[in-house]
């Protein structure tokens, strides 16, 4: 790595690039906030979505090994947004990355600018591989961007974060199966937005610690789908190329760092 801490234009945190692996000088990478008495995060700003956690280095492996290319990706609750990041460096033909935490989505897109993934970062352009979108999962009123694969990984930080992320997990598979309200559609004509789910052929791959309590909530809820009553959290990291939904369970202390 050949790019030394920075200071964000809007925010003004201080930040290091974090990569995915420490050895290789050519491995994605990813901002994430440096904080000491004289560097703090500005209010309202989410600790936990400024900095790179086990699972989202895991997440960025498996799609090393398993992403199609001519997929959109989408990471909702990405933080510093490894995976989105490495997504765009491999290839996939969108990423849109999300967050309602606007210091996350500002690491976002300056780092995809510094890996020249995108001309601004901001507006959806002609030719950019990696766009960000203000998102919150808690809001069942807000739709999902139109995407071949969703990712989470460790966004459970809290009950009511499950809860919506079971939720709009739940509008993407359920609709297929008649489970839920197909009338989940979009409330603007943004093509970015996933206006009919009853023909969505989506993928979700979930990533979370085994040590994380909110996400047995999480895959309560899903279990009501149709079809998903016996889904349990899998230490198999080769998702099947037909499952529309993946669970997958890490050990931080098994997690790959060079």
């Amino acid at each position: 790595m050949v790019i030394n801490a920075r200071i964000l234009p809007v925010s003004g945190i201080s930040v290091v690039p974090t990569p995915l692996r420490r050895s290789d000088p050519s491995s994605t990478w990813c901002y994430s906030a440096v904080l000491s008495p004289s560097s703090t995060l500005p209010p309202g700003t989410n600790f936990l979505a400024t900095q790179v956690w086990p699972s989202s280095r895991t997440a960025s492996f498996v799609l090393e090994q398993h992403l199609d290319t001519s997929w959109t990706v989408c990471e909702l609750g990405c933080g510093p947004g490894l995976p989105s990041l490495t997504a765009a460096k491999l290839g996939a033909s969108r990423v849109i990355a999300t967050d309602v935490d606007d210091v996350a989505l500002e690491m976002v897109r300056m780092a995809a600018l510094e890996q020249e993934f995108c001309t601004e970062g901001v507006r959806d352009k002609n030719g950019e591989r990696l766009v960000t979108q203000k998102f919150d999962l808690t809001l069942k009123e807000e739709s999902l961007p139109r995407a071949d694969l969703y990712i989470l990984s460790d966004v459970f930080e809290s009950s009511r974060v499950a809860e919506g992320a079971a939720w709009h997990v739940k509008s993407l598979l359920g609709s297929s199966d008649n489970q839920l309200d197909r009338g989940y559609k979009s409330k603007s004509n943004d093509s970015n937005s996933l206006v009919d789910r009853a023909t969505s052929t989506s993928r979700v791959w979930v990533f979370a610690q085994s040590d994380r309590a909110q996400r047995d909530s999480f895959l309560k809820s899903i279990r009501e789908i149709h079809g998903y009553q016996n889904l349990d959290w899998t230490t198999n990291h080769n998702p099947n190329k037909d499952a529309r939904l993946w669970l997958f369970d890490l050990n931080e202390m098994g997690v790959q760092y060079n």
